[in-house]
């Protein structure tokens, strides 16, 4: 008997979750970190490690949606750089900062919501047109702000990008990402509309013969992913305490490989909040590992850039491996004699 038979039935599910595996990874980095500096351990280290990622973590949230659905949104950078441009010349020209920051989320969700147009209804490829919107929405950014920045916040808003939550060592902007993953992750798992995301990931055509409202959802979706990014611009200029219409520009290679390292399906129809979550948390580890190594930030890229081709790879064979199993199953019922 192999060993695969001999395992409990219900274990082999629970053993199949990429999200084990992930957490193994976690470990894994965690450990290779703290060799690599005896700092890496340290309390305070480990809850700061999570502060710059936050504003990864919250675009990569919103992408999560539009991955699922088959489609994707490289503009999240520019938009989050164009709506932290807006909020704070609002906020320099006189407006109430309170004000300002709904201006910028509005604006950011607009900013979705026309790539989710250009999607959907004009049916253009999600990657020709947020290729398109990541140069313009970055250039307008440069055409408001040139490249100079804004600076001197006041403390009540910086302290959402940099504060403790009371004399504890854990950032308000931890507490924030995890209510914006605990909301969405009710939304994508636990609604109707989170159904219809996974059923137009996995067979558009079919979704909408279902009469689910596939040019709507879609839609939802982009604006969705604009409304994070606007919100993770928020706490950018709160964690570093500027506004810069360059801000972000590197941003994109970990916001993709948190989604793609988390299970997410490139080509649609799977994924999870936890596990885009958890691969946040695996990044962050490695960047942050690296960083108090003195590691140069190019080899850093390096060892993410692996990352995600892994993860694509292995999605890929997952997929195959899929595909047997039904090409298997399905040869097997047809093989089963009908009784008369």
């Amino acid at each position: 008997m192999s060993a695969r038979r001999r395992l409990p039935a219900g274990l082999l599910p629970l053993l199949a979750r990429w999200e084990l595996v992930l957490i193994l990874l976690i470990l894994v980095a965690g450990a290779w970190s703290a060799v690599l500096s005896p700092y890496f351990l340290d309390a305070a280290n480990l809850f700061d490690l999570t502060k710059p990622y936050i504003v990864i973590g919250l675009m990569a949230l919103g992408l999560t949606f539009v991955v699922i659905s088959g489609d994707i949104d490289i503009s999240v950078a520019s938009t989050l750089a164009l709506t932290m441009v807006i909020f704070a010349q609002l906020w320099h020209g006189g407006a109430n900062i309170g004000l300002a920051s709904v201006i910028a989320l509005a604006v950011g969700t607009l900013l979705g919501t026309a790539n989710g147009f250009l999607v959907s209804v004009l049916n253009l490829p999600s990657l020709a047109v947020t290729l398109g919107t990541l140069a313009a929405y970055r250039g307008l950014a440069f055409v408001i702000l040139g490249g100079g920045g804004v600076t001197g916040f006041p403390e009540a808003f910086t302290r959402l990008g940099f504060g403790y939550v009371g004399k504890s060592l854990v950032p308000v902007s931890l507490v924030i990402l995890l209510l914006f993953g605990g909301a969405l992750a009710l939304l994508l798992h636990g609604t109707r509309f989170g159904r219809y995301v996974y059923a137009i990931g996995a067979n558009r055509e079919a979704a909408r013969f279902s009469g689910i409202p596939v040019v709507r959802v879609r839609i939802l979706l982009f604006a969705l992913s604009g409304f994070m990014a606007a919100a993770s611009g928020l706490l950018y200029a709160g964690f570093f305490g500027t506004a810069r219409a360059d801000a972000a520009g590197g941003a994109l290679l970990d916001v993709v490989t948190a989604v793609v390292l988390g299970g997410v399906d490139i080509f649609g129809g799977l994924g999870t909040i936890g596990g885009v979550l958890l691969a946040l948390l695996l990044v962050a580890t490695l960047r942050n590992g690296m960083g108090v190594a003195n590691i140069p930030g190019s080899i850093q890229n390096i060892v993410i850039g692996v990352l995600l081709l892994a993860a694509i790879l292995a999605g890929n064979l997952s997929r195959a491996v899929r595909g047997r199993t039904v090409a298997a199953e399905a040869t097997t019922q047809s093989r089963i004699p009908v009784r008369q």
